[in-house]
């Protein structure tokens, strides 16, 4: 047999088969074939040398990545099969809770609203005239009738100009005297035809001209009196005297960015607070009366607890809704109106609106017997086999340390009555009583 260069350097599988049937080994056969030169059948064997070699570590590597990965799928199995089996376990291990029956009934719910508590009357006593302050007859905090004298303010000019309205008021005078005469004179010439009508009508223009002036000269000193009056700043109701920042001999006037003080008539306190929308609708879907002002005025004693939590002593009554909402807030303004004998409260003081609402036929659950995932609330319900299972409240209000639901359950259901979070869902509950 003849291999030429051509058919060599191919390098095909005929070689491998030649080797096979003859049982001889590729470098052996190359060797025995003498006419290749030396030079070419060096290099196939060794090439020959390295496929092989080549091939032994390709199925070692391929044989430990193989037994790798049967390894590692065998590990995750069991792993897997461990964790359902512990969850399995978890699930229906028992455990001992304690169980709340549920059984409908009537319910307050207490909705508590921010409030801002000013006095009936909150009034800015600003001076009305320019001048410095020459007298104060008040101090700060002061309780002050209607109609007291609180400030004075120096008047001199004003005194001043009332002297000179009252001087020309009275050279006005004159001059209305004087024309009445020749009035009166000319009337009687004019009578007896003795001058002429014409001169009667001018006579008669001129003491006009000076009645008119007399007229003119008193409105001038009754602004003057105005004027004089403002020196004095009176109490215009009864109340509580605020800040006083001016002092003696400051100076004052209109234009100042802070008036002289402000007076509270504090004898009833408004609440002002603010409902949402959905509030509101709720009120007039539910509330007695033909419109909704009616709705809201059917709140009878509203309670307003103060800074430090404690209700006040006197009850309530809602008596304003403002004409429009809020269009950032999607709230609106209310009033409530509480008396305030005591004048312990005063304007700016805070506290919280309580209106109260009664509910039929629904389930009180503590909070203590839910529990919160991603803002939904969930309860504990137990089956007839005691297994929990966690369902969602829904159409429920918060009031107080309970929440009012009013529907989703049916009497005689059982749930967990607190620790929810710590139990495993479907476990097996053996219930002990409520403490």
């Amino acid at each position: 047999m003849r291999i030429n260069r051509k058919s060599c350097g191919a390098g095909g599988n005929w070689l491998i088969a030649v080797s096979t049937i003859f049982r001889i080994s590729l470098p052996d056969f190359f060797a025995s074939v003498i006419i290749i030169p030396n030079r070419v059948k060096r290099l196939l064997i060794l090439s020959l040398e390295i496929l092989k070699n080549t091939k032994k570590l390709m199925k070692r590597f391929i044989h430990q990545k193989a037994l790798i990965l049967v390894l590692l799928m065998a590990s995750t199995c069991l792993q897997s099969c461990g964790n359902a089996e512990n969850k399995e376990q978890q699930q229906n291990e028992t455990l001992q809770a304690e169980v709340l029956t549920l059984k409908p009934g009537d319910a307050v719910i207490e909705q508590t609203f921010p409030a801002n508590l000013q006095g009936k009357d909150n009034i800015q006593l600003r001076p009305q005239i320019s001048g410095y302050i020459e007298r104060i007859y008040v101090d700060e905090g002061a309780f002050v009738k209607a109609g007291q004298l609180l400030f004075r303010i120096n008047a001199s000019v004003y005194r001043e100009q009332k002297n000179t309205a009252l001087a020309s008021l009275a050279m006005a005078r004159s001059q209305l005297a004087s024309a009445q005469l020749e009035l009166d004179k000319y009337k009687v010439l004019a009578e007896n035809k003795v001058v002429a009508d014409f001169q009667y009508q001018k006579a008669r223009t001129n003491y006009d001209n000076a009645l008119a002036a007399v007229q003119q000269q008193q409105a001038l000193v009754a602004s003057a009196d105005v004027n004089l009056g403002f020196s004095e700043v009176k109490a215009p109701v009864s109340g509580y005297i605020g800040r006083i920042p001016n002092r003696l001999g400051a100076l004052t006037g209109p234009a100042d960015a802070q008036p002289l003080t402000t007076l509270s008539q504090v004898s009833e306190i408004y609440a002002y607070f603010s409902l949402p929308e959905n509030e509101i609708l709720k009120i007039n879907a539910s509330r007695p009366g033909n419109t909704l002002i009616e709705k809201l005025k059917s709140f009878r004693d509203i309670t307003l607890l103060l800074a430090d939590g404690t209700p006040y002593t006197h009850r309530g009554k809602m008596d304003m809704m403002d004409g429009q909402f809020d269009a950032t807030t999607g709230s609106v303004v209310l009033r409530a109106s509480f008396p305030n004998p005591e004048s312990l409260l005063r304007t700016g003081n805070t506290g919280r609106i309580v209106l109260k609402t009664t509910e039929q036929d629904v389930y009180k659950i503590p909070l203590l017997a839910t529990y919160e995932v991603q803002d939904k609330l969930f309860v504990g319900l137990l089956n007839s086999a005691d297994k929990m299972e966690r369902v969602a409240l829904k159409n429920y209000s918060k009031s107080g340390d309970f929440y009012i639901v009013k529907s989703g359950f049916r009497p005689g259901d059982r749930i967990v009555a607190n620790e929810l979070a710590s139990i495993p869902e479907n476990s097996i509950i053996k219930p002990k009583s409520v403490q």
